[in-house]
């Protein structure tokens, strides 16, 4: 019987791959998960800017071309120069980037690591919430993906409405790349506002006894400003881009 509770014991503290990384409510192994999840994006917004830079390197188009996308250059071949897929590059670059990249890894990935960390706390005030945020992020995440091979404007795939998703642009854009950019971006917004309001709690909350407010570390003041700014933004950026 004791040999029995002290293997059951042991599964226990020890999850499984599945449970840790997909079920985890852990606040470093989410934290784990979202820069791991934000440099993937981050390297494919990179081979978008690689892209670009190689068109810009000569004069003229010779990798951007109607009659489909190149990576080597051929200078006996036709070349028509395609806009459409540069509006593309900038666009998703900028929209992976930015919401994608910068503000998971910054806000949900370092903020979710150290914040409680450095305040003292066990965890994060709503574990399950802060599961649920990450894989609201791997949502839009993949929305966003998904916007850059749907049909899109110009009868090509993808929308080059830039990165800001402001009308009229993202109201005139042919096909439905435009709503899965869209309501990616709102899937991300609400991973983030779901964050912003986990830090905050914690933030208020969580602290060790006898921290003040005058003795928290900087950086956790810094993710607790960010938070604010996030709950704050996003909603009217939601609205914007919904026009």
């Amino acid at each position: 019987m004791a040999d029995a509770a002290v293997h059951g014991h042991g599964e226990h503290g020890h999850p499984g791959f599945f449970t840790r990384w997909f079920m985890s409510t852990n606040h470093k192994d989410i934290g784990i998960l979202y820069l791991f999840t934000a440099g993937v994006v981050g390297l494919i917004s990179v081979l978008f800017t690689v892209y670009m830079r190689m068109e810009l390197m000569e004069p003229g188009v010779q990798y951007m071309c109607l009659e489909g996308a190149r990576f080597m250059a051929d200078p006996a071949t036709e070349c028509t120069p395609n806009g459409h897929l540069w509006n593309v590059m900038i666009t998703y670059h900028g929209v992976l980037m930015m919401f994608f990249v910068v503000i998971p890894a910054l806000f949900g990935g370092f903020g979710n690591y150290f914040m409680p960390l450095h305040i003292g706390a066990p965890d994060m005030a709503f574990p399950r919430m802060n599961n649920l945020s990450y894989w609201m992020f791997v949502a839009g995440t993949s929305l966003g993906v998904a916007s850059l091979l749907a049909p899109g404007g110009n009868d090509q795939a993808g929308s080059g409405v830039g990165w800001v998703l402001y009308p009229p642009l993202s109201t005139s854009e042919a096909g439905w790349s435009m709503d899965l950019a869209i309501f990616a971006v709102h899937m991300s917004g609400a991973s983030s506002i779901l964050g912003a309001i986990n830090m905050i709690t914690t933030f208020l909350n969580m602290r060790a006894p006898g921290m003040t407010l005058h003795k928290v570390p900087l950086f956790a003041w810094s993710i607790f400003v960010t938070a604010w700014m996030i709950l704050l933004c996003l909603p009217v950026l939601a609205g914007a881009i919904t026009m």
